[in-house]
């Protein structure tokens, strides 16, 4: 049987498939290794912290550092960090010695205390105290913090530095001895080591530490010459977990990420990892057990009754179904995702605008010149003028450089129930060439198709906009809707005809899942409500 560790580190129980898994009655034991700067420290103080300011009362958490002074920890974690938004008043005891600081933090489960500890051989002044720092006095710590109560975890960083006086068999001998020490302990124990060199023989391998979880940390270089932050579980002993590179980044006290999708915001200050789309797509499957959810039954109401003339016997979108817009310029394409989200609102249903060209203002202005859209889209707002009703959200993105996993999982954290209240409908206006943006989503084909699955296993019904080159419907220009056709259930080619004396926009169906549909255009009246 087995127990497991939850990290509560935003995105890695979710890699790790919940979290870490270790031997029922044992301890979980974690390997953090990575190059300079590439945030080894930060994950593994974060990883102690959160277990600290979660414990039970009584409990005590370690952490020993080679190389930062307890009061530069201290103040990482406070002022760079604010305790992670943690609900805990965090009161640092008086300092005893030089090396050590005690903080205790008061929560809803009661008092519990974090032991910072600086474990470097030059701390010590051998010659009065008798004592060297190396991996038998750091076990001596933790036997006696024991005797005084309960030690949740341990986490030494750097470790490859207190072993500099053994040989290579020495090393192994002495990690692996601190290994089983700490798991037949109940204690859960981290290691933080730099990267070594493959032919450097001076410290064993992390694979030779014989860990339960291998965490690799780095960059990859992506377009630009951008070096996104990189995480990749190399091994967990006990567990499944989503494989490939992650990507993560690190928050710091008040970032939120509460208006927008965008590298500098956050739910929180901390580490934030977000799943490759590969990975998030087999974690909404996992999820559900590999059960899609079903489509509705009852066509939609599509705000804009023209969409649906094209469908026959009474066919069309469903709850559950996808629809993409292949709209031509100039045929008043967002205002047409809008009349689609204005209809579920008048049912009462929570919806999402995400846009990539309109932010909120103009949003709004387009809302309060179109009785169609005031009607279900607009209240007063304090002070004068109006604003959107709660049930109609907006998404505006602003040009950045985050990865596809970030995203996603940005994108699908924003349909999560608000005040108890699940996202029904979502319009994304539009998707067309994401990668000018968003440069990091260049060649990012997957994403959409997974995007609009993941969409379906929330229970989210999407409608895309595309747009095509003008002319399209004509055969002036090259157009083969096949990439489209195989990911939506509807596709829809919303065009012009400019032959007429007043070009009127015209609306065909290309695809539908029930395959009953017209293979003529029919007219949109923008005029009808």
């Amino acid at each position: 049987m087995f127990d497991v560790l939850k990290t509560r580190i935003d995105g890695l129980d979710a890699i790790l498939a919940g979290g870490i898994r270790y031997p029922e009655g044992g301890a979980a034991f974690v390997f953090i290794t990575g190059g300079p700067g590439s945030g080894k420290t930060v994950l593994g103080l974060e990883l102690v912290a959160r277990q600290w300011l979660a414990g039970d009362d009584g409990g005590t958490c370690l952490y020993y550092s080679v190389e930062h002074t307890p009061r530069s920890l201290f103040r990482k974690l406070a002022f760079d960090f604010g305790f992670y938004g943690a609900e805990a008043r965090v009161t640092p005891l008086p300092q005893e010695v030089g090396h050590k600081l005690v903080l205790v933090a008061e929560t809803s489960r009661g008092r519990s205390q974090l032991v910072l500890t600086q474990a470097h051989p030059a701390t010590f002044d051998e010659g009065k105290s008798g004592s060297s720092v190396d991996i038998d006095w750091i076990l001596a710590e933790v036997a006696n913090h024991r005797l005084a109560g309960p030690v949740h975890m341990a986490c030494v960083d750097n470790v490859g530095l207190l072993l500099t006086d053994l040989d290579w068999f020495g090393k192994r001998r002495a990690l692996l001895a601190t290994r089983r020490q700490l798991q037949a302990s109940g204690v859960h124990g981290v290691f933080v080591q730099e990267t070594a060199d493959a032919r450097d023989l001076r410290l064993p391998s992390a694979e030779e530490f014989s860990t339960d979880l291998l965490i690799e940390l780095g960059y990859q270089t992506e377009s630009q010459s951008f070096k996104a932050r990189t995480i990749e579980i190399q091994k967990a002993r006990h567990q499944y977990y989503y494989r490939g590179v992650h990507h993560f980044s690190i928050a710091g006290r008040g970032v939120l990420r509460d208006a927008y999708l965008g590298a500098r915001n956050e739910r929180g200050p901390g580490i934030h990892i977000y799943p490759s789309v590969p990975a998030q797509l087999s974690i909404a499957r996992d999820t559900h057990a590999g059960q899609v959810p079903p489509r509705g039954r009852e066509t939609l109401d599509m705000g804009q009754k023209d969409l649906c003339a094209g469908f026959l016997d009474g066919t069309g979108p469903t709850s559950g179904s996808s629809t993409v817009l292949l709209a031509e310029p100039g045929t008043r394409y967002t205002y047409l995702a809008m009349r689609f989200l204005a209809a579920g609102c008048a049912r009462g249903e929570s919806t999402l605008f995400v846009s990539t060209k309109e932010d909120n203002d103009a949003l709004l202005r387009i809302a309060e010149r179109e009785p169609a859209l005031s009607r279900d889209l607009l209240r007063p707002a304090d002070g004068g003028g109006f604003r959107f009703v709660d049930d109609f959200r907006v998404l505006y993105l602003h040009p950045e450089f985050i990865s596809a996993g970030k995203f996603t999982w940005d994108l699908l954290r924003f349909a999560e129930p608000e005040n108890g209240r699940p996202v029904m409908r979502m319009a994304f206006d539009n998707i067309y060439r994401l990668g000018d943006r968003f440069p990091l989503l260049q060649g990012q084909d997957f994403m959409i198709p997974a995007l609009v699955d993941m969409l379906r296993y929330r229970g989210v019904t999407p409608l895309f906009v595309e747009l095509v080159p003008p002319g399209s419907a004509k055969g002036r220009v090259p157009f083969d809707p096949a990439r489209w056709m195989v990911t939506f259930d509807h596709v829809l080619h919303v065009h012009l005809d400019e032959e007429e004396r007043t070009p009127r926009t015209y609306v065909r169906v290309l695809k539908s899942s029930t395959g009953k549909f017209a293979r003529r255009a029919f007219p949109v009246d923008f005029d009808r409500e």
